[in-house]
C-alpha cells in the first residue's frame, strides 16, 4: 500500500467448498466481458475462482462508492493495471485489486492511493529455484539461509510481497523483479538505483 493513513478495506472469502451452481447467482453483477472471460476457463475450479472473486470486488467498489455492484465499470490504466472508471457516485480516486488462488479469494480497495494484493495457498507447489534466477541476491541469502523445511514458507513470502507491489505499480512482470528486495522480517521494502521509488512511502502487510 502507498499512503500515509488511508482507510484500506480488505474482503477475503474462502471458495473451496463452492460449485459452479453455488455461483451462479453472483454472475448477474458482471458485465458482459467478465461473463465471457469466466465461460473461458476450461475448470470448474478456475471459473469459480474468477467469479467469486469478481462478484466480491464489484460487492466491496459498491460498499466503498455507493454505486450498485452491477453499476460498476472498469477501464484500464496506463501501466495495464485495471481501475475503477468514474460515473454514478464512483470516485476515480478510489483504487482497488484483486487475487484468487485455491480455494480463496481476496480483494482490496482504498481512496487516495495505489495498493496491490497477493494470495497464494501455502502448500502450493514452487521452484525454490526461481529465487535464485530472478529475485534479488539478498533475498535468495536470506532464503538460502533458512531450514530446509521452512524454504518453501519463505519463498512463498518473498513471492507474494514482490506480486504485492508490482500489482501495486501497475508494471506486472515487466518489471524485473531483482531491481527491489525486501527485508521480511521487517516486512520493508528497499529498491536499487534502478528504481526511482520512494521506500518511505510503501507499507506491506502479510498474514499467514
Amino acid at each position: 500500500v502507498r499512503a500515509a493513513t488511508p482507510v484500506v478495506r480488505l474482503w477475503a472469502m474462502p471458495v473451496g467448498g463452492l460449485s459452479e451452481a453455488d455461483v451462479e447467482g453472483w454472475r448477474a453483477v458482471l458485465d458482459d466481458s467478465e461473463r465471457q472471460r469466466a465461460a473461458r476457463f476450461v475448470f470448474e475450479r478456475n471459473r469459480v475462482e474468477y467469479i467469486a472473486a469478481h462478484a466480491l470486488a464489484r460487492r466491496l467498489l459498491s460498499n466503498v462508492t455507493g454505486d450498485p455492484p452491477e453499476a460498476i465499470r472498469f477501464g484500464i490504466g496506463v501501466n495495464g493495471k485495471p481501475e475503477l472508471l468514474g460515473g454514478g457516485r464512483a470516485s476515480p480516486c478510489v483504487r482497488f485489486n484483486l487475487s484468487h488462488t485455491e480455494g480463496m479469494v481476496v480483494v482490496g480497495a482504498a481512496a487516495g492511493l495505489e495498493l496491490g494484493v497477493d494470495v497464494e495457498a501455502i502448500d502450493r507447489s514452487v521452484d525454490l529455484a526461481v529465487a535464485d534466477r530472478y529475485f534479488f541476491g539478498a533475498e535468495a541469502r536470506w532464503l538460502a539461509g533458512l531450514e530446509p523445511s521452512r524454504r518453501p514458507e519463505g519463498f512463498l513470502r518473498l513471492w507474494t510481497l514482490k506480486e504485492a507491489y508490482i500489482k501495486a505499480t501497475g508494471l506486472g512482470m515487466s518489471q524485473p523483479l531483482d531491481e527491489f528486495w525486501f527485508e521480511v522480517d521487517a516486512t520493508r521494502i528497499r529498491f536499487t538505483p534502478a528504481i526511482a521509488d520512494d521506500e518511505t512511502a510503501w507499507r506491506f502487510r502479510q498474514q499467514l
